[in-house]
């Protein structure tokens, strides 16, 4: 009877367990992981909206520049009203509508086209080719860092048109930069 005593009252290897300060070590660094992983979460969640609204405003700025370029590849004429400013172009151009301030059409007809960059958003207006009536001017593209769109080359009776979209970004990095440009292909420049 006595071995069945000593049987009960020696641990087996079975029933090892943990000790208090082993549980409150990996207690400790499931926390810090875990804490980790939540700041890096949270981080995340709270720059989505921020990051969103850069991306629309850069896929905004590509179309922007993409439609500016092809009129400047379409185009008769560009304008110096009065002279060729970084902030502004117009230019003689082909556009699909009806009449130059109505609705969209199947055929092209020629028109003013001038867009206009100021504060932080570029807009275009469509007139006719003497530059009255005009259209409203309808906002193109928006959150810009810079009113300087337009680069002329040369700077007197250009040839060349450069179009740069400076878009902000997070304070203390660098703006997002969306650029090309174009000659006229139809006529020449005045």
């Amino acid at each position: 009877m006595a071995r069945v005593g000593e049987a009960a009252g020696a641990p087996r290897s079975s029933e090892r367990g943990f000790t208090l300060v082993e549980l409150l070590v990996a207690m400790t660094i499931g926390m810090v992981v875990l804490g980790g992983a939540v700041t890096v979460f949270i981080g995340a969640v709270r720059s989505g909206p921020r990051t969103s609204s850069q991306v629309t405003a850069v896929q905004q700025g590509r179309v922007a520049t993409e439609r500016i370029t092809r009129e400047l590849r379409q185009g008769l004429d560009v304008l110096a009203v009065p002279t060729p400013t970084a902030n502004q172009l117009a230019l003689i151009t082909y556009v699909k509508q009806s009449s130059c301030t109505g609705s969209p059409a199947a055929s092209s007809i020629t028109c003013r086209v001038t867009y206009s960059c100021s504060a932080s958003a570029c807009s275009r207006t469509v007139a006719d080719p003497d530059g009255s009536p005009s259209g409203a001017p309808v906002q193109v593209v928006s959150g810009l860092a810079s009113t300087d769109v337009f680069d002329y080359a040369p700077s007197t009776d250009p040839t060349y048109v450069g179009v740069e979209l400076s878009f902000a970004t997070q304070p203390g990095a660098g703006p997002v930069v969306v650029a090309d440009g174009a000659t006229l292909r139809n006529g020449e420049s005045s």
